[in-house]
């Protein structure tokens, strides 16, 4: 039993020792990416050929999502200011996640003290101490807030196939939303059972009067031929939620043959609605390579109907206005037929394909040896103990007013 006990030990001891170095690995790699992308933010190497943003152009090329994208252009913009944290980040001390914290609330002076402080605690520590931190005088290496007011709602479906909603308002307007949450929780609730606010929000989009709002569900045969269904650009509905939208909602429904309506070929210049609906589910946002728009989409024929096209699906793709605009412009080629995954060719003004997403070049080396690839002989990475942080017992070295310097 001891000797079991042991060799338990021994296998923890080495599964956490090889995490260490994975770790270590991984930091240094994004540090040393999140130094080429301030190259590239400095070179403006981004500025291609339907790119909008810094962002857009990192989620294209290095694989990742839009939130992921705008924090690693988010490091890279403070690169400079932060030395002593990106030093630690390319050896490999410090986490992805703990860089982002930093560059998004510390100051410039702090630097060499928040990259200690960093080593040491959680991420969810680091957060708290740096966000609450209460200067003598307000630090103006930070970045100014905008003057604009933040004023921000977006919503979608997670993977599991759940809506998820999350809004960022001022002050004001967000008390005028809590307010009618507010009152429509009273008046779900009974005595002994609150409604939820799950409750109180339907109850609010359905106007207070129970009418539920048009929803759009897409009907057609599985492929084991059995009856399906799912809400526009949603995922797949269980038969019973399907069922009751059928039942107990104001709906309008799309029978789908193979996913594409009637075609309507050249008797129509204009898309219809029941064939544009059909085009944003099956393309779910602008197709071009790194657009993540999926809302306010134009439906583009590919060949253009005054040059014979027809207002089929094959020749019809979702595009956002920006690239549509392009397009018409000269600057974005499009070919190919739609209904196709693959199928549907783009290029730049200069005749050169766009391709579908960046390609990552694997290591040719193993684990242990990527390190050294890195330039780092051995990622130091430590795991931060976990003890209890008191954000009130941090204290940064501030420096001296200038007031008090001349006076």
């Amino acid at each position: 039993m001891e000797n079991e006990a042991k060799t338990r030990e021994a296998e923890a001891a080495r599964l956490e020792g090889e995490i260490a170095e994975v770790c270590g690995i991984i930091n240094a790699a994004t540090g040393r990416l999140v130094r080429l992308i301030h190259g590239v933010l400095e070179t403006g190497a981004w500025e291609g050929v339907g790119v909008r943003s810094p962002e857009q152009w990192v989620a294209w090329r290095c694989g990742v999502g839009t939130s992921r994208a705008r924090s690693l252009v988010a490091m890279a913009r403070r690169l400079s200011e932060l030395p002593a944290t990106q030093a630690a980040f390319e050896a490999g001390e410090l986490a992805e996640d703990q860089v982002a914290v930093v560059a998004r609330y510390a100051p410039t002076f702090t630097d060499g003290e928040v990259a200690e402080l960093a080593r040491q605690t959680t991420v969810g520590e680091l957060r708290r101490v740096l966000r609450s931190y209460q200067y003598a005088e307000e630090p103006t290496a930070v970045a100014a807030e905008p003057a604009d007011e933040v004023r921000r709602v977006t919503f979608g479906h997670d993977d599991d196939g759940s809506w998820r909603l999350a809004a960022i308002l001022p002050s004001d307007e967000g008390a005028l939303v809590e307010s009618a949450l507010v009152e429509a929780r009273k008046a779900l609730s009974v005595a002994d059972k609150p409604a939820s606010w799950a409750d109180a929000l339907v109850a609010v989009a359905c106007r207070g009067d129970g009418d539920r709002p048009l929803v759009l569900l897409h009907v057609g045969a599985t492929r084991n031929g059995e009856i399906g269904g799912h809400l526009h650009l949603g995922p797949p509905l269980p038969e019973g939620i399907r069922r009751f939208l059928s039942c107990d909602a104001r709906i309008r429904p799309i029978i789908d043959v193979g996913g594409t309506p009637v075609s309507v070929g050249r008797t129509s210049r204009t898309v219809p609605e029941r064939t544009r609906l059909v085009v944003e589910e099956r393309d779910r946002g602008c197709r071009v390579p790194g657009c993540e728009r999926t809302r306010r989409l134009h439906v583009h024929h590919i060949q253009h109907w005054e040059d014979g096209g027809a207002t089929d699906t094959a020749n019809l793709l979702a595009l956002c206005s920006f690239h549509h605009r392009l397009h018409h412009r000269g600057g974005l080629g499009i070919r190919g037929d739609a209904d196709q995954l693959d199928g549907v060719e783009f290029t730049d003004h200069r005749g050169r394909r766009l391709a579908a997403s960046g390609r990552p070049a694997p290591p040719k080396s193993p684990v242990a040896e990527a390190s050294v690839a890195l330039g780092i002989p051995r990622p130091s990475w430590l795991h931060p103990p976990g003890e209890r942080l008191d954000p009130w017992a941090v204290r940064f070295t501030e420096p001296v007013p200038e007031r008090a310097r001349t006076g």
